[in-house]
């Protein structure tokens, strides 16, 4: 695989056991920043060296001119900066050709460098979420200014006001929409309310009987009828916990309702807030299962659970009372609803 700068790079912790496929989101002349950006960056600390650090990512010292290579304002590979963002890749199948350099000996520090990973979506705050009980809705859409269905961004909007709260001309909402969700998880029913947001709305003037808003930024197309709440805004950078102690999950669904839920994609797990946090990862399986089998003394057929199948990794991203929301970060194999999360 041939690193192109041209995508996400999300890097592989050695002991996740699979790496992570990339998308192409950053450009080649875009300083990496986080919060505006998507994927996995490290803050150097004192005392690091890109010896050090490769040995940690990747498991390998001698992969530190890959490192090197890939973050082209390190200028010195053996002068790194204490609080400088460096970008933590893909690792290349084959190491790429590193820059010609004179070689000096590289003082290692006896002590071991703390690594501190944090995951950085620019997507945050207008991700789905599932909770129990349906947002507050300030109001409902009316119309588009030119009759248009559907709506997008910069049209001119009509609002109703429900009447629970105020919408105030300069601030800014979300438009959403919401779907209940009735499932069967191990043998339990899980009943919540989806909120799939949809675009942001600035309101221009209350005019009494209604408010006229401007759609500021689509995510979806907008419809007549789609409610408006307050800004959900959330924290874009998270402090990546790899290490989390069990749970006993299972993915609800999709943002869309996927019957297979591919990388990359939002999904909702039945653990809220008072279990899991934003940024910890967990593995994803499979239960795993022979169907039909014959037992032969009692000429019977059976079916004999076997080690679950460990079918890829994922990040939470937001909490809710009943559920989460993350993303499918690796998919070894097809993830499924009702798949385990541990």
């Amino acid at each position: 695989m041939q690193r192109q700068k041209t995508m996400i790079a999300i890097f592989v912790l050695t002991f996740w056991g699979f790496a992570f496929c990339s998308t192409g989101l950053a450009q080649d002349d875009k300083k990496f920043i986080p919060g505006e950006d998507s994927g996995f960056y490290y803050t150097i600390k004192k005392g690091d060296t890109l010896w050090d650090l490769s040995q940690k990512f990747y498991d390998s010292k001698w992969d530190w001119p890959g490192l090197w290579e890939m973050n082209d304002d390190i200028k010195n590979p053996h002068w790194i900066t204490p609080g400088k963002n460096i970008q933590i890749f893909l690792k290349e199948k084959t190491t790429p050709e590193p820059k010609i350099v004179t070689v000096q000996k590289i003082k290692k520090e006896a002590v071991p460098v703390n690594v501190e990973t944090s995951f950085s979506f620019s997507k945050m705050d207008h991700i789905g979420f599932l909770k129990k009980k349906a947002q507050i809705s300030l109001g409902s859409i009316i119309k588009e200014q030119d009759d248009n269905l559907m709506m997008s961004t910069n049209d001119i909007i009509f609002i109703k006001p429900s009447g629970k709260g105020t919408l105030f001309p300069g601030s800014v909402y979300h438009i959403f929409t919401t779907e209940t969700v009735k499932k069967k998880l191990q043998g339990h029913p899980f009943n919540g309310i989806k909120h799939l947001i949809k675009a942001q709305v600035k309101i221009l003037d209350h005019k009494g009987t209604y408010v006229k808003g401007i759609i500021t930024n689509a995510y979806r197309a907008v419809d007549k009828g789609d409610l408006i709440m307050e800004y959900y805004d959330r924290e874009s950078v998270l402090t990546v916990e790899d290490n989390p102690s069990s749970i006993e999950a299972r993915i609800i669904c999709s943002e869309n309702n996927d019957i297979m839920i591919n990388d990359y994609q939002i999904a909702f797990i039945n653990m809220g807030k008072a279990t899991v946090s934003p940024g910890q990862i967990y593995s994803i399986f499979r239960e795993n299962k022979t169907k039909g089998y014959t037992v032969w003394s009692s000429k019977k057929e059976a079916s004999i659970k076997i080690e679950n199948l460990k079918s890829g990794k994922l990040i939470v991203l937001h909490t809710e009372d009943i559920a989460s929301t993350v993303m499918i970060l690796s998919s070894k194999y097809a993830i499924h609803p009702n798949d385990m999360v541990n």
